[in-house]
Formats: C-alpha cells, sequence, structure tokens
C-alpha cells in the first residue's frame, strides 16, 4: 500500500492502460464469434488481433522494464514504514492468504469435485478468517474488524453479487461451466455437510468397494455380502501388496471416470453452443490456433488449478478414511460436519474428530490396523454392521 503512489503516476497509468488495451484486442480476436455481426467482422477482428500481438512482443521488454522500476519504487517507499509495522502487515497478509488457501483447498474443492459450487464464498471467507483468529493469536484482530459493518452492504443485492463472485472463482479455479446445470448446482453452507459431505464419504467408500469387487476380494458372508469396514480393514491389514494393489485400481478408477466426466462435459457444450456441435470456437482454426482461449472454448480449462494430481496413498488413504466416516455415521451415531479451515469433517457427540488421519496411514502403510481398532472402539463403531452406499 505505501507503494502504490507509483502506479498513480499519470504516464504509467497510461502505459498500462495501453498495454491492457492490446491484450483485450488479442483476447477479441480469439474469442468464438457468435452472432452474425461478430461473424461478419471476424476478418477485421483477426487483423486487428494479429497487429496488437505483433505490438505486444515489440513493447514486452518495455512494459517489464517499467514494472521493475514500479516494484523498486514501491520497495523503496515500503522500507521508510516503520519495521514493526511492516512485520505486523506482513503477518496479517499472510494469515489472509492461508484462510483464503485453506478455504478453497479443503473446503470449495471437494464440493467442486462432486458438481457442487459453494454460492456464498464471502460469507465462508469471513467465517473462515474468524475461524482462524480464535485459533491463532496472530490473527486475534480480524475478529474485531470482521464485525465491523461489511463493504458488501454497500451493494444493493450482495447475496447475488456473492454468487455471481462464487461461481467465477469456481471456474478460475476448478473449469466449472459458466452456468447452473444438471451435473453443476449451487450449494449453501446450510446443506453442505448433508449434501457434499456426506455424499463425497459414500461415493468414495462405494469405489473403494468396487475395486475390491475387482480385485477378487471376497465380501463378508455373515452379512449377506453387504458393504462392511470390516472387509476394507481385513484386506489391507492381510498384507503391504494388498494396499498398493488397491491404490492403482482408485487411482484408475478417478483418472476413467474424470475422463469420462469431462468428455460428457465438452458433449454438452458442444450441443448448447451456437450452430450446434459444429458450433465457432470448438474446432481447429488455423487463424488463432496459437491462441489458448480458442483451443479451450466456451469452458475453459481452470486458470488456477488449486493442487496437484493426489498420488496412489493419498487416495486411498481418503478412501479408506471415508469408508470409516460412513461406518460411524450408521453404527455409531456420528454426523457429517463442516470445517471452516480444514473442511469436512466427522462430529461424535457434537465434537470434531481430527484424529483419524494417523490410524488410517499406519493401516495403509505398514498393514497395522491396531490404532485405527483403538479408534473405532473409542467411538463406538461396529466394523461387522452393513454400510450404506450411493
Amino acid at each position: 500500500v505505501a507503494g502504490t503512489s507509483a502506479s498513480a503516476q499519470p504516464d504509467i497509468a497510461a502505459a498500462r492502460r495501453f498495454v491492457r488495451g492490446l491484450d483485450g484486442a488479442v483476447a477479441d480476436a480469439a474469442a468464438p464469434a457468435r452472432g452474425p455481426v461478430r461473424r461478419a467482422l471476424r476478418l477485421p477482428r483477426v487483423f486487428v488481433g494479429r497487429i496488437a500481438r505483433i505490438l505486444l512482443r515489440s513493447c514486452r521488454g518495455h512494459a517489464a522494464e517499467m514494472e521493475r522500476g514500479v516494484a523498486a519504487a514501491a520497495s523503496s517507499r515500503a522500507r521508510e514504514v516503520d519495521y514493526g509495522l511492516r512485520i505486523v502487515a506482513q503477518e496479517q497478509v499472510g494469515l489472509a492468504y492461508a484462510g483464503w488457501d485453506r478455504l478453497l483447498t479443503r473446503v470449495a474443492l471437494p464440493a467442486w469435485r462432486m458438481g457442487r459450487w459453494p454460492s456464498q464464498l464471502d460469507a465462508g471467507v469471513v467465517a473462515a478468517l474468524t475461524e482462524l483468529s480464535r485459533r491463532d493469536r496472530l490473527a486475534e484482530g480480524y475478529a474485531s474488524r470482521l464485525g465491523e459493518r461489511p463493504a458488501c452492504d454497500l451493494l444493493e443485492e450482495p447475496g447475488a453479487a456473492d454468487e455471481a463472485a462464487s461461481l467465477l472463482a469456481a471456474r478460475l479455479f476448478h473449469g466449472g461451466p459458466a452456468e447452473t446445470g444438471p451435473d453443476w448446482s449451487p450449494v449453501d453452507w446450510q446443506q453442505y455437510p448433508d449434501e457434499v459431505v456426506d455424499r463425497k464419504w459414500r461415493s468414495e467408500a462405494a469405489r473403494l468397494h468396487r475395486v475390491l469387487d475387482a480385485v477378487g476380494v471376497p465380501p463378508a458372508a455373515a452379512v449377506g455380502g453387504v458393504p462392511t469396514l470390516d472387509r476394507v480393514v481385513e484386506h489391507l491389514e492381510a498384507g503391504e501388496a494388498g494396499g498398493e494393489e488397491l491404490a492403482a485400481g482408485i487411482t484408475a478408477a478417478v483418472a476413467r471416470e474424470e475422463a469420462e466426466a469431462e468428455d460428457e462435459a465438452q458433449r454438452r457444450a458442444k450441443a448448447t453452443a451456437p450452430g450446434g456441435p459444429a458450433a465457432p470456437g470448438t474446432g481447429s482454426d488455423p487463424a488463432a490456433g496459437d491462441d489458448l482461449l480458442a483451443l479451450w472454448g466456451p469452458d475453459p480449462l481452470p486458470l488456477f488449478p488449486l493442487q496437484p494430481p493426489r498420488t496412489g496413498t493419498e487416495l486411498l488413504a481418503d478412501h479408506v478414511a471415508a469408508m470409516v466416516c460412513c461406518a460411524a455415521v450408521d453404527t455409531a451415531g456420528a454426523a457429517p460436519g463442516l470445517d471452516w479451515l480444514d473442511g469436512p469433517t466427522l462430529l461424535v457427540d457434537g465434537e470434531r474428530r481430527a484424529d483419524l488421519g494417523s490410524p488410517v496411514l499406519s493401516l495403509i502403510e505398514d498393514g497395522d490396523a491396531g490404532p485405527l481398532r483403538s479408534w473405532l472402539a473409542s467411538v463406538g463403531v461396529r466394523t461387522d454392521k452393513p454400510v450404506r452406499l450411493v
């Protein structure tokens, strides 16, 4: 903030507007030509886009030097601020970033992967930062500031603005469609535990049992072949090799399901685009073939992916933990819950249980079921009882 004066300098502001204008012209030329007017002006737009691209390449070095100069001026101005205040500000910014990051990766991402997008991300950020202020002494000031009148009150329809921003975040970070559909619908925070957490657990538990069927693990005959937690624990307890086989099977199943979902999304996008399956922007275009926007089509890939692909061990741990949570809900009276910083969580007697990860890893990595059986006994989970799957 101390260095913003350099950005407000008229020549710098004008240069930035010029570069943004060139960038906008390139993007406009690469956008699909929808509508008769835009199709008629396609050739002029492509010509202007090529000229703008040449100008951008020519001024790239000058723009980079200008931004370095702005950054140097901002840094020099910021050093004049008291050191103690700078440290506090850096800590506060870091904590705010951590709250946003955890809300997106641990709360929003599980919902996005299921075809649901939380429609009140701004409200979730406030809740996450408030929870962060409760847990971290460095964030204690958040609670008082967040209790003041929020800036969104200045909007005529803050709920609609929050929903629009939430959908935009889902597109930027996950690549979801631009509009609600049968496989892409909003969910509010009150519905999140039942419609996202419980469904996520049961979907993963069902996938785990399908992989067990595929590798030839017999079902529990004592309960009529229905899924039980005993079946999972006993198979993993029998050797290390069983865990590797399950991890490979789950990885392949997840990749196959994601590919099928992507193919279905592309099919629907082509079917709903103007002109049907051969709509502009969905095929190869020699004039704009080197432009990523033209390759992406109407449903772009995420511009800022949140997480790298998960490993087989991580996927197996998630699926085993999901099976344990399903068994706890069905046989021990537990309930799905939402933690603003850690995402889906298991509630036992109304209290959050965050100690399941270590016993599950002991079972997967070492074949040691002792810690997990002790945990199940403390919660009162019956491993021999059938579990409801989706």
